[in-house]
């Protein structure tokens, strides 16, 4: 299986197979020359270079020596070899995963969407209270997401879909059948979000795919549009500004609320800046923030927009700018001030949201040289993700590292 997290790492580091491969190989030498002069062991693996980097990222090496994985640790700016994807092949597991999250990381399958049987059998004839107790369910794995990461979610939220899609064989009215699919779709959505933020890009698109199909069934523009803004966020993080921007385009398809269009102006800001169009970003951010200035009632819409408080508003905006900084160079005025009041305003119980702002605020904060500033940002994003298990948060703070180490 291809190492998406370590390549994702170096190249948020901007670094390449070579560079990387030169670091690493000086500080081995380095440790073994202090090695030497003490007399201690001598490092068995003093050689290393890019075709040794490129066999880790394609998953034909996935454990190294312990001194390449420490030297790479150092190089890329990170804790441990987990964050990196790098594990022993004799427990399957990487390293630093407790055994308590063996089921999360065995749920593979489920992502893939592999039938599973349940535990409980399918009713004949489904109505609305069976569905009721669902929905309740996808509300509290979301607010245990938001918390702590996608990685203690995505096994639960997964297995309640299969669940789900077994419920499709019950007789029921149309307008019952309506309401199932829209369960389904926010099944999936939470699914595939949960699976995309523990680092499975890869299998979380299938799951958005099913669910956008659900939520089209269903004839439900609001859960349409969380699908697909979730879809293009992912898109963003991997690079790909001009699928998510046809994404934020296909989510508008329907009446929706203040609160959600806000949401897709701020995703189309973060596309436009990964394009390095600093004035498409400027005026997505400005739309923004008046369609969200328009709501008067913040419960008013569907569940998920109940989420988008204005500091997340204020958080997603940010990494607009962010985005834009780390594509152009240039940093807007605004930039410091926004991720600040983001970081300073959200509420703990959002961990995985204020760490990251954290994060992205000190690698900033790194890059125009206010270090002490950074540091305190650095250490509380740090402390804070201590309680979050994110892939995505693992590599604001990778790249927040990589800042402090070379600026």
């Amino acid at each position: 299986m291809v190492n998406e997290r370590l390549r994702r790492v170096r190249l948020l580091a901007e670094l390449t197979q070579e560079q990387v491969a030169a670091k690493v190989q000086a500080r081995l030498c380095d440790l073994r020359e202090r090695q030497e002069h003490s007399n201690k062991r001598t490092v068995r693996h003093a050689a290393f270079d890019a075709k040794q980097l490129s066999r880790l990222e394609t998953g034909d090496v996935t454990w190294p020596g312990r001194d390449v994985r420490n030297a790479l640790c150092h190089v890329l700016g990170v804790a441990t070899a987990a964050e990196l994807g790098l594990y022993s092949r004799k427990s399957r597991l990487p390293e630093g995963v407790r055994t308590s999250q063996r089921r999360t990381l065995l749920a593979g399958s489920l992502a893939g969407l592999v039938p599973v049987p349940s535990l409980a059998s399918a009713p004949s004839r489904l109505g609305m209270d069976d569905l009721d107790a669902v929905q309740e369910r996808v509300r509290a794995l979301s607010a245990l997401d938001r918390q702590s990461g996608g990685a203690p979610v995505r096994f639960y939220a997964l297995d309640d879909l299969n669940r789900a899609l077994g419920l499709t064989k019950a007789s029921m009215t149309p307008a019952v059948r309506r309401r199932l699919c829209g369960v389904i779709a926010d099944l999936a959505n939470l699914g595939a979000w949960s699976s995309f933020d523990a680092g499975l890009s890869g299998q979380s698109r299938p799951t958005f795919r099913l669910g956008i199909d659900a939520a089209r069934e269903a004839r439900d523009a609001d859960s349409l549009c969380h699908l697909t803004t979730n879809l293009a966020r992912q898109e963003i993080q991997e690079r790909n500004p001009a699928q998510a921007l046809a994404l934020a385009d296909a989510a508008v398809d329907g009446n929706l609320s203040c609160a959600a269009l806000a949401m897709v102006e701020a995703v189309r800001a973060q596309a436009h800046a990964l394009q390095g169009d600093e004035g498409q970003v400027l005026r997505c951010m400005n739309a923004a923030e008046g369609i969200y200035a328009r709501s008067t009632d913040p419960h008013s819409g569907p569940a998920w927009t109940w989420a988008i408080t204005p500091e997340k508003l204020s958080s997603d905006t940010g990494y607009g700018l962010f985005l834009m900084a780390i594509t152009t160079g240039r940093h807007a005025p605004d930039l410091v001030r926004t991720l600040r009041a983001a970081e300073e305003r959200t509420d703990t119980s959002r961990a995985r949201v204020k760490a990251l702002v954290g994060a992205r605020l000190a690698t900033v904060l790194y890059l125009q040289g206010a270090r002490e500033e950074a540091d305190h940002h650095a250490a509380s994003a740090t402390a804070l993700a201590s309680r979050v298990t994110s892939a995505r948060l693992d590599l604001a703070l990778a790249q927040m590292r990589a800042k402090a180490t070379t600026t």
